[in-house]
Order: structure tokens, then sequence, then C-alpha cells
């Protein structure tokens, strides 16, 4: 198998421990609530904990990336992950299952930009998209794993008997990206970083913060895939088991439609920068039609389990056109900065979802004290927060200038 094709294996796979990781507290939130009686602001800072590390950790990983090379950040990362995966079976309080989600949360750091630093180096540029949506695709098997397989895995042998399971997978792809990946096709080229100074790296994260498109980009990847993931990775569990009534099993078969949704979406998304010559404009109308779904959520009551399934699965589809925004960024920074980039960039999809999850989670808290049970208005409440937030990060984002495949090929 060519090198570039092992690389893009190896990256999918991985990457979809990591979707697994990140969105299994919305099917198991209730189980854990209950187990070890959380209130709704307990599981937005256990679901949030593992964001606001992976965020944090960019920074770090951005510069391993290009100091250390991605082989050795990713296996080093992934070990890691596995820690955190065993810490988060054996916690018994929320306090302990906080620290391993936050171990988790730098496990899983480096296993969405490291690939794409490697896409750069082993695939022609007009490629990028296609790549990345390849990657975030097949990595979105780990979200339809967390809905109604871990649903019912959970219910036949526990929720800490499926994170023994994956502590075992994370160490099978350990042994994988030893063997698969392989950091540049020119080994002289490998560590772009490798010869700079501590301040020279501190410099160049600076000149990716202070690139005039990096503004833009960050406020709309702060809220593109925090909208998503706030639903499928914390509130549409309870949404619909509070609303609808729907148990474990039945919570799974819906948000799995939104997982399946999503995973379609990043294959179709993909090569359409190529075929419409844009990348701005895409993202406008695929968050725009998320933005439709949520109003339509936030503005009708009592819309039926039919209905909102049918929402979340094309908010799902929409939300494929997120690779545009790593496209957009691949466009505008230069080879050497290419890690610290895509990393310094990537802070705002982890920390935006820390960000809604933690603000969410605070004001369901508030709406609904410890011993209630959330109401529909409260949850509509709660997707209109999401929705302002979304609107208003395409509209800062619309300002800044289209970044088109033939001008970066």
């Amino acid at each position: 198998m060519p090198v570039a094709w092992r690389i893009l294996l190896c990256a999918c796979l991985s990457y979809t421990i990591s979707q697994f990781y990140r969105s299994a507290n919305a099917v198991i939130g209730p189980d854990l609530m209950t187990e070890l009686a959380l209130t709704p602001a307990d599981l937005g800072i256990l679901t949030g904990a593992f964001f606001l590390t992976f965020s944090v950790s960019q920074f770090p990983v951005g510069i391993a990336l290009d100091r250390w090379g991605p082989r050795r950040t990713i296996l080093v990362t992934l070990v890691i992950a596995f820690i955190g995966t065993l810490a988060f079976a054996l916690g018994r309080n929320l306090f302990e299952l906080s620290l391993a989600r936050i171990v988790l949360g730098f496990g899983c750091a480096a296993l969405l930009t490291g690939p794409m630093v490697l896409f750069s180096r082993w695939f022609p540029p007009d490629r990028f998209a296609t790549m990345s949506s390849i990657l975030i695709a097949v990595g979105n098997l780990g979200v339809i794993a967390s809905t109604a397989p871990l649903a019912w895995f959970a219910e036949a042998y526990g929720w800490r008997g499926a994170f023994y399971v994956t502590a075992v997978i994370t160490v099978c792809l350990i042994a994988l990206s030893y063997w698969a990946i392989e950091d540049h096709p020119d080994p002289a080229k490998a560590r772009s970083g490798a010869n700079e100074t501590l301040a020279e790296t501190l410099r160049g994260v600076g000149a990716v913060i202070r690139h005039p498109a990096f503004p833009n980009l960050f406020a709309i990847i702060f809220s593109a895939y925090a909208t998503f993931i706030t639903i499928l990775g914390l509130w549409g569990g309870p949404y619909l088991h509070d609303v609808h009534g729907l148990d474990a099993t039945a919570r799974g078969n819906v948000l799995i439609f939104m997982a399946v949704g999503a995973a379609a979406g990043y294959f179709i998304w993909g090569p359409l920068d190529r075929v419409f010559n844009t990348r701005k404009w895409l993202l406008a109308v695929g968050l725009g039609s998320q933005l439709v779904c949520l109003l339509v959520i936030v503005l009708v009551p009592g819309l039926s389990v039919i209905i909102i399934t049918a929402l979340f699965c094309f908010m799902g589809v929409m939300n494929g056109c997120i690779v545009m925004i790593f496209a957009h960024a691949r466009s505008v920074f230069p080879a050497e900065l290419i890690g610290r980039g895509i990393t310094t960039l990537n802070i705002g999809t982890m920390g935006g979802g820390a960000f809604q999850q933690f603000l969410t989670g605070s004001l369901m808290t508030y709406m609904a004290p410890k011993g209630t049970v959330p109401t529909e208005l409260d949850y509509r409440i709660i997707f209109g927060v999401q929705f302002v937030i979304l609107l208003s990060a395409l509209i800062y984002y619309l300002r800044t200038p289209d970044a088109k495949p033939h001008q970066t090929a």
C-alpha cells in the first residue's frame, strides 16, 4: 500500500476513536447523572472538560507537529488517550471522571490536526479539502458508534465495559500508527521547525494569529462545530429523554441519524470546493441551512420525534461544510506554519465546544434546578442560544475574502 494511503487509513481509524470519546456522553449522560447524582451543570462540566483541554493543548501540539513531526506527536498523544480511557472506566465520582476526560482531551488533541499536516505533505494542495473530508467522514463512524451501538453495549455490559473495550482498541491504534506513519516524502523536510529556537517557534504562532484572515476563520470555527457537537454530544440525548420520554436505545436510534448524516455530509462536501470553485459560499450555505433547522426547533413547540429526527439528520449533513474552514486555512498559511496554523485555529473547534457546553449547562441548571426535569421550553431556549452564537459568527466570517481552490493549487 502506498505510504500516503496507509497514512490516510491510519488517520481515519485514530480519528474515529477520538470522535467516539468526545460524543459518548450524550447517550450515557442520563446513566451517569443517575449513578453519580450529577446535575445538568455537572454533566456540562464533565462533557466540556474534554473540549477545553483539547483546545488548550493545541498550542503545544502545533509546536510539536512542526518541531518533532506528526509521527512522534500522534504516537505520544495516543498513549495519553489510552491512559485517559482506563481512568474514565475506573472513575467513581465527578472529580475522577472529569480528570479522565481532561486526560482524554490531551490524548486526542493531535488526531485531527496531525493527519491534516500529513495531508498537506503527502497529497496535492487542491486535494486537501477532499482528504480532510474523508478523514472527518470516516472518523464520524466514532460518533455513530457513540449512539445506538454504545446504548446497546452499555445496557448489556455497562458503560464502563464500553470504555475497557475502547482502551484495547486504542492500544491497537498505537501499534498501527507506529507502522503506518511517515512524516514527509522528503525526510530532510520532515520537521519544518526542528531548527527553530523557542522564541522563533512562538513568533510563528504570533504570525498565525496576526494573519488578517485568522479572526474571521477563528470566529466561525469557534461556533460551527460547537453547535453540532453540543446537540449530538450533550443535549440531544437529555432532550429526547425529558421531552419525548425515550429510553437509551431509542435515544441512540434517533441520534444515530444525526451522526450518519454528518458522515455522509463530509463525503459530500469535500470535493465541492473544486466543483464550484469557492469555499466561503459553500460554508455559508451549509451553516445557513443549520440555522434554519435550529430556528424551527426554537420557534415550533410540540415537534414530533419523526420531525426532530429529520431535522437532526439534515443538520448532520449540512455540518459537513466545516471541512471548508480547514481548506480555507490551508490556503492562507505558509508551509512552515501549517502545523501551528491549523492547530491554533483548531483551538476554536474544541474551545467553542467547551464554551457552549459550559454555558448551556449552567443555563439549564439555572432554569431547571436539581430535582426538577427540564421542560421543552428550557431546551428551546438552549437551542436558541446556539442559534444566536452561530448566526453572529457566520455574519462575521462572511467579511473575509474567499479562498478559491484554483488560486491555491
